[in-house]
């Protein structure tokens, strides 16, 4: 098989793990729980599979409810896609992390992870699917299914492109090579199987585990696969012979995951023998053992920096480690019942944590309680930090009231009501000025958007015709998505209505900023109707230059003066227009504000040295730009010279005001020929700028 030298990471699981809702799993550094009343409502269920995108952003949990997208940063929960009418058994993302692919009981379906929408349903295994993995190029996605059998799919088409069938025992697990021409599987009838994509035909199958073949995972180089058993062995397999490289033991139960690290040193395995142990892949050696959970590890997966790695269990929690030194990296203990919820502020110093009538917040660092928040009655489901860090919303259970809180004192600056009973998610617009919740309550399908600032609902968004479990605003807080038990993710359009125009925008871009001066400065003394004339007076004058100044800044994007002033005006013209406004004394905030923007726009347009800068480009055929910068205005002359000496050519550029002279349209130009016209030849030349006393020289570049 052919190896290409690049990071590749496809781990398959099927796990029996933790309980899940909506409420998403709660994290206090390297746990997530789930509250008490969650379990009541959906009965025993399970985590089955994790898997990080390629890019690193997202993390994937395949789930009794649905697929849960959690952002890596924060380890809060981005979207739900629901749909699948059984337990989701496994997850893999595309190479380009824009399609996600699920697998359950009924189908596969691949999602569009932007949008969590549905692209396409894939049916035709007889039985339940145990595992899904993309093709490294991204154009077929593979399935392996209990009925024996592992289909390629066309994820374009959505169609089979060809049925594997020679398993005796329901397929586990499959996974591509980095080169994408070899698939592997691991199956119940305790063998695994190296197919060639291309043909569907076998072209290896490796035997020697006594027990059924749980996982399988090529190393980063495509050279060895490794295998995890219910024989409570790992093998390392040769990929190109088809032979045992070596034979891992030291777990006393079935091993049930196995991961490499990014750099294909460490192999992480996962064991019903309730640790992780990290292998030494050269040497075979058991370089540690992570131990802590209380029940059996089902999921091991390293995130794509390789510094991190995550773990699930039977003992309801996820845990993650610090790769580097083998420990957990914090656990917070204090509660006296389940964590419902987590949240990290955005300065990542402070974790905020609800319970059962209470929120925490830690102090990061130090692991100790900061404050303890008291006032909601039942369990709190849901916490966000506001963008900025000094609110945190809460979402309450039995009260459905939303507690807005003042982070630095703890006290309870405004409590939102509305819904009637159980709050499940709160979530923050990117701006901080709109608080999303969605509730559970059979009653009350909605989601709600509050205005922060004065408490009061903005909207109701109804559509849903069950308990909305889930909320979260798109980066840019245009869009809101929303999950719920109908089986649905629906995303509204919250965008917020245009701004009105602003007056100074004379050129109406949405922006104030040079070229409004100077289309001002160009029907300066115009009457009549006019854009220009921003106060409405009838007539294009200081006044209207000065409106505009003092608004610089004041649009949705940031001004653009400081970047082009020196495309459009002159120190000279600036000079001008700011004496006049000063005549005009006149003592109005916003005219004084404008005349201090004029004041800068003078010192940016003001060079404190004459300079003589390089030409561009260089080297050049047949012309080139000269730039410079004048202190003091003065007559300006620019002179060529061969290098031995001889006058080529003399451009005189007249007397020039203070300024700099640096765009094409400003700067000196010299088109390569001779004060004769004709073309000179290539090879070295010397410029050399005089401006009043100042004589500088450079060289530069002819090359055709």
């Amino acid at each position: 098989m052919k190896t290409q030298k690049r990071l590749f990471f496809i781990l398959t699981l099927l796990i029996i793990s933790t309980t899940v809702l909506s409420t998403g799993f709660t994290q206090d550094s390297t746990t997530w729980h789930l509250p008490e009343g969650a379990k009541a409502r959906l009965g025993k269920g399970r985590i089955n599979e994790l898997a990080y995108s390629p890019d690193g952003a997202l993390l994937a949990v395949a789930s009794y409810i649905g697929v849960w997208i959690y952002d890596t940063n924060t380890y809060q929960e981005i979207n739900l896609l629901t749909g699948h009418t059984s337990s989701v058994s496994s997850v893999a993302f595309s190479p380009d992390s824009n399609t996600l692919a699920s697998a359950s009981w009924d189908t596969i379906r691949l999602w569009d992870v932007a949008t969590g929408t549905l692209k396409n349903t894939l049916t035709g295994h007889t039985s339940s699917v145990s595992s899904v993995a993309f093709s490294p190029d991204g154009n077929t996605l593979a399935s392996g299914s209990w009925d024996a059998t592992i289909r390629f799919w066309d994820v374009a088409t959505g169609t089979v492109k060809n049925t594997l069938t020679g398993h005796t025992g329901w397929v586990f697990s499959v996974a591509f090579g980095p080169d994408g021409n070899t698939l592997a599987s691991g199956s119940g009838d305790a063998t695994i199987r190296l197919w060639d994509v291309a043909t569907g035909t076998v072209k290896n199958t490796l035997t020697g585990h006594t027990d059924q073949v749980y996982s399988v995972a090529f190393s980063p180089d495509g050279n060895t696969l490794a295998s995890g058993s219910f024989d409570n062995t790992i093998r390392l397999w040769d990929v190109a012979t088809g032979t045992v490289k070596n034979t891992l033991t030291g777990h006393t139960g079935s091993v049930r995951s196995v991961a490499f690290s990014p750099d294909g040193n460490t192999l992480a395995s996962g064991s019903s023998d309730e640790t992780i142990g990290l292998w030494d892949v050269d040497t075979g050696t058991l370089k540690n053992t992570l131990t802590g959970h209380t029940s059996s590890v089902f999921i091991v997966a390293f995130s794509p920096d390789g510094n991190t790695l995550a773990s699930g269990s039977w003992d309801y929690t996820i845990r993650l480690w610090d790769v580097e030194t083998d420990t957990p990296k914090n656990t917070l203990t204090g509660y006296t019942s389940l964590v419902g919820s987590v949240a990290f502020s955005p300065d990542g110093k402070t974790i905020a944590s609800g319970s059962w009538d209470t929120i925490r917040l830690w102090d990061v660092a130090t692991g100790t309680v900061k404050n303890t928040l008291t006032g909601h009655r039942g369990w709190v489901n849901s916490v966000a930090f506001s963008p900025d860090g000094n609110t945190l919303a809460t979402g309450g259970g039995s009260d459905g009231t939303i507690g807005l809180w003042d982070v630095a004192t703890g006290t309870l600056k405004n409590t939102l009501t509305g819904h009637t009973r159980w709050v499940e998610s709160v979530a923050f617009s990117p701006d901080g000025n709109t608080l999303a919740t969605g509730s559970w309550n059979d009653n009350d399908p909605v989601v709600r958007l509050w205005d922060v600032a004065t408490g009061t609902l903005k909207n109701p968004l109804t559509g849903h015709t069950d308990e909305v479990r889930s909320v979260a605003f798109s980066p840019d807080g245009t869009t809101l998505a929303s999950g719920s038990s109908d089986g649905t993710v629906l995303l509204w359009d919250v965008a917020p209505a245009a701004p009105p125009p602003l007056a100074a925008d004379v050129n109406a871009d949405g922006t104030v900023n040079i070229q409004d001066l100077v289309q001002v400065a160009a029907n300066f003394g115009e009457t009549g109707e006019n854009a220009a004339d921003v106060n409405g007076d009838g007539q294009v004058n200081i006044q209207d230059l000065v409106a505009v100044a003092a608004a610089f800044g004041e649009a949705a994007a940031a001004p653009a003066a400081h970047a082009t002033i020196v495309e459009h005006l002159t120190a000279t013209e600036v000079k001008h227009y700011l004496q006049a406004a000063q005549h005009a004394n006149l003592t109005d905030p916003t005219f004084q504000r404008g005349v201090e923007v004029l004041k800068h726009l003078l010192a940016l347009l003001t060079p404190k040295e004459t300079v003589l800068l390089p030409n561009y480009p260089n080297p050049f055929n047949p012309e080139t730009w000269i730039p410079y910068q004048l202190a003091t205005p003065a007559e300006v002359t620019l002179r060529i010279y061969a290098v031995d000496g001889t006058l080529v050519r003399m451009l005189s550029l007249g007397h020039k005001a203070v300024g700099t002279y640096q765009s094409r349209t400003r700067a000196a130009y010299w088109d390569g020929r001779n004060n004769l016209g004709e073309p000179v030849a290539s090879g070295l030349y010397f410029y050399t700028l005089t401006a009043g006393d100042f004589t500088a020289t450079r060289k530069m570049l002819i090359r055709k």
